[in-house]
């Protein structure tokens, strides 16, 4: 995966069987567990749940903000006190969680659809004059691969065993400015189950938006430096070498291209063409925010290498009459804002971003490629409000304006949805949760029920589904035989 340290099975010889995979994660298990032993309680409750881990929930009485996350050090994520004398030392253990999930997809043909290990490592430490590391990363088995063939050997290659650095960055202060260098999160807006001003980040897209955002982030390598004024706080990214979404292979769950071509018509999908790694395809933007009578409000431009790519279609019949899909990523520019605002009763937030020269897939494949470039305004207004029994409810309405709207897009000049999502506790160690989100426009629609319990102090298990329906045109409809219900077992260390 990109620049990425990724290791992949390239055939059944040297593939890890399950045995060993799970012999390893035990032995790393129980060799974590017996360091973690010696913490003290300081450490422990720092480190008593999965949101504490990566501080993923907002404060209940603040509107959440892309700030909260980028001022974030090391030492508020993971519960570490100021000690000047382990200025040099690593200031923890390592820390981290390890995920086993299982999913059954249920239309015909039905079948196991995932049943995957994760192994995620973190460590971070403080150097002289004030200077701080973070370095993570992440390993994941799917045995689903081994204990089933519904899946062909390019979707095996794909998935099934892979490694990567997560983050790996130095935070140097300098002042009122923070500079920092390496692999990084760099998270510009979030909005519940959808994306619209988080442009930065790339995507790990192989399971669509059904796993939490955590799962789905990628890191760019990038350098960044901030300024901190009282209320005032601004950012500049450099991106030299992009890092794109996966979007999978043909022939998985949720690969995103569906094409029927004509009878006595081959079809032939390349891998996505990436542009050269030179510093011309490099990508850079500015933020701005700012708190003023309550309100958080934000603004900023970038300039990059489009994160998803878009399908060009071509023909070829010199010989059999062959359809060519290249996925390619291409030059965008996105305009966007931000704010947030607590009212009391309820939270108010909004994202609008504006992308210039986007290129659309359109129904005529033999025309221009299969495509037409088009200027789109996306914005999202939520209301997010927690009633006095720990219930949250989120309301968001969303749209897409394409202002330039050419008849040949398979869409409407105007696309509207809406979004619920619910959170209740149900007790201490017991929580529901609910997200639907459906187009307006037609018939397309995901539901995502799930449960959550925390049945000891680092330890939890779930047990939902991710159901999509509607037109296969729509966002979520087409992949309605992708269904399915799972289960998640999770240890924090």
């Amino acid at each position: 995966m990109d620049v990425n340290y990724v290791m992949r099975k390239q055939n059944q010889t040297a593939t890890m069987s399950l045995r060993q995979w799970i012999i390893t994660l035990v032995t790393m298990l129980l060799v974590t567990c017996q360091s973690n032993a010696a913490l003290s309680d300081q450490y422990l409750l720092a480190l008593d749940s999965f949101d504490d881990l990566f501080n993923t929930e907002p404060a209940e009485d603040e509107p959440s903000t892309a700030d909260d996350e980028s001022t974030d050090s090391a030492e508020s994520l993971f519960g570490l006190a100021d000690d000047d004398s382990m200025s040099n030392d690593i200031k923890s253990p390592v820390t981290g969680f390890i995920q086993f999930e299982a999913a059954h997809t249920y239309p015909s043909p039905s079948h196991t659809s995932k049943a995957r290990s994760i192994l995620h490592l973190s460590t971070n430490g403080n150097l002289d004059n004030g200077m701080s590391w973070n370095l993570s990363g992440r390993a994941t088995y799917d045995a689903v691969f081994d204990l089933t063939n519904h899946y062909p050997g390019e979707v095996r290659d794909d998935r099934d065993l892979y490694a990567d650095v997560h983050e790996a960055y130095l935070d140097i202060p300098a002042g009122d400015v923070e500079f920092r260098l390496g692999r990084q999160h760099i998270v510009w807006g979030e909005m519940v189950g959808l994306f619209f001003a988080d442009v930065v980040s790339a995507k790990d897209m192989r399971q669509f938006v059904a796993q939490d955002f955590d799962q789905i982030r990628i890191p760019q390598w990038a350098a960044r430096a901030e300024y901190f004024g009282s209320d005032f706080h601004s950012e500049f990214i450099w991106i030299p070498y992009m890092t794109y979404n996966d979007i999978g292979v043909p022939g998985d769950d949720f690969y995103p291209l569906s094409i029927e071509p004509p009878a006595n018509v081959a079809l032939r999908v390349n891998k996505p063409k990436e542009p050269s790694r030179d510093l011309s395809n490099s990508s850079f933007g500015l933020r701005g925010s700012m708190l003023k009578g309550g309100w958080d409000i934000s603004a900023f431009y970038y300039r990059s290498i489009n994160v998803d790519p878009t399908f060009f279609i071509e023909t070829d019949f010199t010989s059999t009459p062959t359809v060519i899909v290249t996925p390619e990523h291409t030059r965008i520019h996105q305009f966007g804002a931000t704010l947030a605002k607590d009212f009391g009763p309820f939270v108010l937030k909004s994202e609008a971003v504006y992308n210039k020269n986007t290129y659309i897939n359109i129904e005529d494949l033999t025309i221009d490629n299969g495509v037409i470039q088009q200027d789109i305004l996306d914005y999202i207004v939520a209301i997010e409000h927690t009633t006095a029994n720990n219930t949250l409810l989120n309301f968001q309405f969303y749209q897409r304006w394409y202002t330039d709207h050419d008849d040949k897009l398979m869409f409407d000049e105007f696309e509207s949805g809406v979004s619920v999502y619910s959170k209740v506790e149900i007790n201490d160690t017991l929580e529901a949760e609910l997200t639907l989100i459906t187009q307006l426009n037609r018939s397309d629609w995901m539901a995502r029920p799930r449960v959550t319990w925390e049945f000891s102090r680092n330890w939890y298990v779930q047990a939902g589904a991710d159901i999509f329906g509607g037109q296969d045109v729509g966002i979520f409809g087409r992949f309605e035989d992708s269904s399915r219900v799972y289960t998640n077992l999770r240890y924090t260390f």
